[in-house]
């Protein structure tokens, strides 16, 4: 079956955008940060892909093309029942966004503090090959269960493949009921083919941020609880996995943290980039705003145990007041 995110070229090296604290803290710590992308910057886009996709079959139940229009009743009971399952299987994900371009003025405004910020660039061809080719492996939509390991790839900014994808699932799955399968048992395998591809579909408004990411799925349920199905042992069982220290690949997972972020609390996991891990940081490029100097930088990822040339340490070229 065709992988919903069609065959693309690893880059050497992908871009991260952030505040001149946060990359103090990326270098001191020598970790990268996957953040709930829930409560990040844009906190609908998981919430818009799974919209599009089930939009997209509703409003194909009754196209004289897809041979769910022969049997409008199930096809209708299908589809409700995924709405439900989707709920149900709301689990957390964790990512790290990059863009593919340095320097890029819509970053420093969205992600770069305004060009007050740091833009680093990171050693994505060697350190995330392996999680580069488990995304295109696994989003290749099939009844697994969460990737336990990383996921890496660039965003698509439609979702005109994954709605046509699910569509012919939605289709074969069809096909099979009521005699090989139930409706609810078509619904969860569904939903389990769809999950995982989510956090790699933004909308097209979002395409000049040419973005990558880092994606981590932590088997815990996200908010809300539903209090009267809520299943305590099971929770701290959940909880109790992502409390310890994981190898992913070349990189060390610490434990499950929490950060404040305008009043509200953030989930995470950092990602040491110490050995095993190759030279991770490639370079860095001082924002168009920002009040650092190259010799600075220099020292102070010297200073850290991260050499870099001075030749891999740029101001920004972008006017930007």
């Amino acid at each position: 079956m065709k992988t919903i995110l069609q065959r693309t070229k690893l880059p050497n090296v992908v871009y991260h955008y952030c505040t001149v604290e946060t990359f103090f803290h990326i270098i001191s710590n020598h970790t990268l940060r996957l953040s709930d992308i829930e409560k990040s910057n844009d906190f609908m886009e998981k919430k818009w892909a799974i919209r599009q996709c089930l939009q997209h079959i509703e409003n194909n139940l009754d196209n004289p093309a897809y041979p769910c229009a022969q049997q409008p009743e199930l096809a209708a009971a299908l589809l409700e029942e995924m709405k439900r399952q989707f709920h149900d299987y709301n689990t957390m994900i964790l990512a790290a966004c990059f863009s593919s371009r340095r320097d890029l003025l819509s970053q420093w405004r969205g992600y770069g503090d305004n060009g007050y910020g740091v833009c680093i660039g990171v050693a994505s061809g060697t350190e995330f090959q392996e999680a580069f080719r488990r995304a295109e492996h696994y989003l290749i939509l099939k009844g697994n269960s969460l990737p336990s390991s990383l996921l890496f790839h660039s965003i698509k900014y439609s979702t005109r493949e994954i709605e046509a994808t699910c569509m012919r699932l939605f289709c074969i799955y069809m096909r099979w009921l009521p005699l090989r399968t139930s409706v609810e048992t078509a619904a969860a395998e569904l939903v389990r083919m769809m999950y995982p591809a989510l956090p790699f579909f933004k909308s097209s408004a979002f395409s000049e941020e040419a973005e990558w990411r880092c994606v981590y799925y932590p088997e815990l349920p996200a908010p809300p609880y539903e209090t009267e199905t809520f299943d305590e042992a099971r929770f701290q069982q959940l909880l109790s996995a992502q409390m310890v220290e994981q190898q992913l690949d070349n990189f060390h997972m610490q434990p499950l943290g929490y950060r404040l972020r305008q009043n509200n609390l953030v989930p995470y996991r950092d990602l040491s980039f110490d050995p095993p891990c190759g030279p991770f940081i490639q370079s860095i490029t001082i924002g168009p705003k920002c009040p650092l100097d190259r010799e600075t930088v220099k020292l102070f990822l010297e200073r850290s145990g991260i050499p870099i040339d001075m030749a891999n340490i740029y101001l920004s070229d972008v006017s930007y007041r």
